[in-house]
């Protein structure tokens, strides 16, 4: 086997747990690369707490003072203008051949990007959760890597359908998600005529819940599930929770801000062994294969028709959708999320040789 190039990873988060980049694209790979591939890690969380600033002081002095060359440093999503950038900017500055900056939202389009900017031209390499994001930050740095983001797999398995035909949806119930389910989903639901369940997992505000519930008004084969009380750090039940769907919905609008996401709820669903239904853009078209662990949808017609292809299909047809799905998860696990952070390692290694060459051969 070939000798892993990285053996310790400073990850430095621009949020807390509750964020879902945090948690899928740092704390769950980063753990299971410590327990299963002896990748030693301190996940550096910002805040005020005395846990927090003395984890940060350790991580911080570390990274500037004492890196090893088999070290990676890994800004991820900082875009604020206060102390905690400013002291990352001067790591940057000093560690700069050992940094990466991580981005997997099209934040650059919601805030001020200056920050962003900064990073992206300053870190070594680029860490971008989707392709739009990787065209985007290319323009500041020919170094981007498409690093998608990964699932957590906890084994946690779809192991028959349920009796009534479940439709499930998890995520942040914002403009863009809430507005194409509105466009493609809830009509195609509302089209369907045998006894079905739509749970929707994320749904926070009670203005929501009543809008949903009055939107299905009239339609007594359709059972509303909506879950208020969710542990969002509770990998084990929010995987628990999924694999109970029959099938999974990821929507996304065609919005620049929508189409640089990366792909999460597909990812899931298959992670589970749920087949899923989502619409032509990307990140889904990306992890979605049409007719192999899912259907690729364009209008409500075709969210309608493959909702009933989905519940009229025999067992075994199922099955091979749900396998397929699991199968598919090779392309976005944790051993492909620390493969790609190799491979960046890598071409890290090779400049600073490049470089070292190059002074060199000048003196």
């Amino acid at each position: 086997m070939e000798k892993r190039k990285i053996k310790q990873i400073y990850w430095f988060a621009y949020y807390n747990l509750n964020s879902p980049s945090v948690r899928y694209r740092a704390k769950y790979p980063l753990d299971f690369a410590r327990m299963h591939l002896d990748v030693s890690s301190r996940l550096i969380i910002p805040g005020y707490s005395p846990k927090r600033l003395l984890n940060f002081f350790l991580g911080y002095v570390s990274a500037l003072l004492f890196p090893g060359d088999d070290s990676l440093i890994v800004i991820q999503r900082v875009r604020s203008n206060f102390l905690y950038f400013n002291l990352l900017k001067l790591l940057v500055k000093i560690r700069k051949n050992l940094t990466v900056y991580d981005l997997d939202d099209a934040d650059y389009l919601e805030y001020e990007p200056k920050n962003i900017h900064f990073f992206a031209r300053n870190c070594s390499f680029i860490a971008a959760g989707s392709s739009e994001i990787t065209t985007y930050l290319q323009q500041f740095n020919p170094n981007v890597m498409h690093v998608t983001s990964p699932t957590p797999d906890l084994v946690i398995v779809k192991q028959h359908r349920n009796k009534t035909f479940t439709i499930g949806w998890i995520g942040g119930f914002g403009w863009g998600h809430k507005d194409s389910l509105y466009d493609l989903v809830f009509p195609a639901i509302k089209n369907l005529k045998f006894d079905c369940q739509l749970t929707l997992l994320g749904i926070t505000k009670d203005s929501d819940v009543v809008e949903i519930r009055k939107y299905f008004e009239g339609h007594s084969n359709i059972k509303i599930v909506i879950p208020r009380e969710i542990n969002w750090n509770d990998e084990k039940d929010l995987q628990t929770r999924i694999s109970g769907f029959d099938v999974g919905v990821a929507t996304l609008l065609n919005h620049p801000i929508q189409i640089a996401k990366s792909g999460i709820k597909a990812k899931q669903y298959m992670n589970n062994g749920v087949p899923v239904l989502c619409n032509d853009l990307a990140e889904n078209n990306n992890v979605v294969i049409d007719g192999y662990n899912g259907f690729i949808c364009n209008t409500v017609k075709d969210f309608t028709n493959n909702l009933k292809e989905f519940e009229e299909m025999d067992d075994q047809r199922y099955r091979e959708f749900s396998r397929n799905g699991r199968n598919s998860t090779k392309n976005f696990d944790h051993h492909k999320w620390i493969s790609d952070f190799e491979k960046i390692k890598s071409k890290m290694s090779i400049q600073i040789e490049d470089s070292a060459q190059l002074e060199t051969s000048k003196s």
